[in-house]
């Protein structure tokens, strides 16, 4: 009875719950290295079914693999360890490191990497990336009409090309992204936005001070500044502009921005303007 008596107003009638606004959270850049964290996690198993990883000596595994090659007459392979020219046999050449299988995922590993940081770098707006696109595809009909023999130095190069990392060390940097993803979802309630039909909130700080800004002829635009990070987690900007404030309020990597506009617009549709009473600021 007593809480049936909090929930009812002086005239009888029972008092309305406050609505709940949207939330907002804002996060750092490097959320979106997910990337590379599935890549060093699909390098990890990778190298744990290999099981046959060289110790980081190409020219001991050249030797080795040039030793297990049937001889032909005319032929002589040599190999240098320690730097001591050996002569190994005869044989048909030297095997390319470049197709074996840690190689290849080195190489896989590392160029994920490099695209992942250069999103983080630079922002791809949407006009941008038709352009490279465009571009790239014009290059790529260039060279194939010029002829493939244009890309054989470039070949020869990345024969010789040995990149390994043992299985432990794709491990131990996806435990350190993971490591980095929970320090950031465990922080974000440190500074958030709350944006309710009467009112919008900042909660920052550990203490969780407060700022007030009101909606009235509120306005707010979406923005799309990385398509990269877009696709990712439905990243975008979200621009507010408060009435009797001059600068606007911008939130950066805002995850699944889309929606987020969604619930502003059906927010803002159901402006409300009444007095709180003490009873509904002291009903849960």
């Amino acid at each position: 009875m007593a809480s049936d008596s909090k929930a009812m107003s002086q005239s009888g009638s029972p008092v309305p719950k406050r609505e709940k606004g949207v939330i907002i959270f804002t996060y750092p850049k490097i959320i979106f290295i997910f990337p590379t964290l599935i890549m060093s996690l699909i390098c990890w198993v990778g190298m744990m079914t290999i099981r046959d990883t060289p110790k980081y000596n190409y020219e001991r595994m050249i030797a080795s693999q040039t030793k297990s090659k049937p001889a032909e007459a005319g032929k002589t392979a040599s190999t240098t360890v320690n730097g001591k020219t050996t002569t190994v046999g005869t044989t048909t050449g030297m095997p390319s490191a470049f197709k074996r299988k840690e190689n290849i995922l080195g190489l896989l590993f590392l160029t994920v990497l490099f695209i992942n940081l250069m999103i983080l770098a630079i922002d791809f707006p949407r006009f941008v990336i038709l352009a490279v696109i465009l571009g790239g595809t014009t290059v790529m009909f260039f060279f194939l009409w010029v002829g493939l023999s244009i890309f054989e130095p470039l070949v020869r190069l990345f024969e010789n090309v040995y990149v390994v990392a043992n299985a432990e060390f794709y491990l131990l940097f996806s435990l350190v992204l993971l490591t980095i993803y929970g320090v950031v979802w465990a922080t974000r309630w440190l500074d958030y936005w709350e944006i309710l039909p009467n009112e919008i909130l900042h909660h920052h700080g550990p203490l969780s001070d407060l700022e007030r800004y009101p909606t009235l002829n509120l306005k707010f635009d979406k923005e799309i500044p990385d398509i990269f990070e877009h696709f990712m987690f439905g990243a975008g900007r979200l621009v507010l502009h408060v009435s009797d404030e001059r600068k606007a309020i911008v939130m950066d990597n805002v995850l699944w921005v889309s929606k987020k506009e969604e619930g502003l617009k059906k927010l803002m549709s159901r402006l409300e303007v009444r007095v709180t009473t003490d009873q509904e600021v002291a009903s849960p």
